[in-house]
């Protein structure tokens, strides 16, 4: 069977598969999807520009890995964040490119995920979403045959003790991942695999309100109107340095001063999931994981575990999953 996993974020989109050899590749594009004007305006002269055209409602948009290049100045990267997230054009929009550059024109199972406050309510509609035949623009389709919808951290968990040395049988450890995305921190207490939804939830804490808070920073550290958010973000990955107007600005000065976000989000953590005494693990994936670490470490008193590439945390433990639940099915 083929078994892969998609991972829609807000921020970006994540793709996983086994190669023929076992090991899992991982790759992503930003959760951009731009409504398709039909122009060119490269005219062959310009490099082509890694980009996918999707149909999704009555509108064909672009996306891809060049998808920032759709973008104008007016265009703001923040309006999509909604709950109402996956009954959007854009969000079936980024769906398809994934399936795109998966290559594979048939998909046997395929596994995604939700925030964990949506879960419950949205699980059976994405999947309904994910399934069936997949029409593009230039007459190819894809068929997804059979899908899978878990909450977003369990992948986190998955893939840090399927990857790990750790000895224990995973049905006695409780662990406490936290999911830090583009606009929601998740957090998710689980025994082995089954989840304890009195100590789970989701808020509004995720990296969106980070990029928000640093952009008006360095709007008034400049002393000059600035609001390019994706500059912002792209710099955080570049040792907190963008370039405005042609000239290097390194923003790190500015970074203490968004520790009360994530103070806030971090006490929203504590409330739910209560005293960690019986935690025997505390994982921290996501986009933004590494740029939270020293805060919750500090508000929660604990060790925490940032696996390496965390951003694919998630999707890679969607596959694993995925493969596992693949072979009791044909079992």
């Amino acid at each position: 069977m083929k078994v892969k996993a998609v991972d829609i974020g807000y921020g970006n989109v994540k793709m996983c598969h086994a190669k023929p050899d076992g090991e899992l590749f991982c790759t992503h594009f930003p959760s951009i999807a731009k409504a398709h004007t039909g122009l060119d305006r490269g005219a062959g002269v310009m490099t082509k520009r890694d980009l996918v055209e999707v149909n999704s409602g009555e509108s064909i948009y672009l996306v891809g890995r060049d998808s920032v290049d759709t973008l104008s100045a007016r265009d703001d990267r923040i309006s999509h964040l909604q709950n109402n997230y996956i009954d959007t054009p854009q969000y079936l929009a980024l769906y398809r490119g994934a399936l795109s550059y998966m290559v594979d024109d048939k998909i046997d199972f395929l596994v995604s995920g939700l925030p964990v406050n949506l879960w419950s309510d949205d699980k059976s509609r994405l999947r309904e979403l994910l399934i069936g035949d997949h029409k593009y623009p230039d007459g190819k389709t894809i068929r997804v045959e059979d899908a899978w919808v878990i909450p977003q951290p369990i992948g986190g968990f998955v893939d840090f003790f399927l990857n790990s040395n750790d000895d224990r049988d995973i049905d006695d450890i409780i662990s406490l991942t936290l999911d830090v995305g583009y606009y929601t921190l998740d957090w998710l207490t689980c025994r082995g695999l089954r989840m304890q939804d009195e100590r789970s939830g989701s808020s509004a804490g995720g990296m969106s309100l980070i990029l928000e808070k640093l952009t008006q920073l360095i709007a008034a550290d400049r002393k000059s109107r600035f609001s390019d958010v994706g500059m912002v973000d792209a710099g955080i990955q570049k040792g907190f340095k963008t370039r405005i107007q042609g000239i290097e600005y390194s923003f790190s000065h500015l970074i203490p001063k968004t520790e009360d976000h994530i103070m806030a989000a971090t006490q929203a953590v504590v409330k739910s999931v209560g005293s960690l005494d019986d935690i025997d693990v505390v994982l921290l994936v996501g986009d933004g994981a590494k740029f939270y670490k020293s805060i919750f470490e500090k508000v929660l008193n604990r060790e925490i575990i940032v696996p390496e590439d965390s951003i694919y945390s998630n999707v890679k433990g969607f596959c694993l999953a995925g493969q596992k639940k693949a072979k009791a099915m044909r079992s």
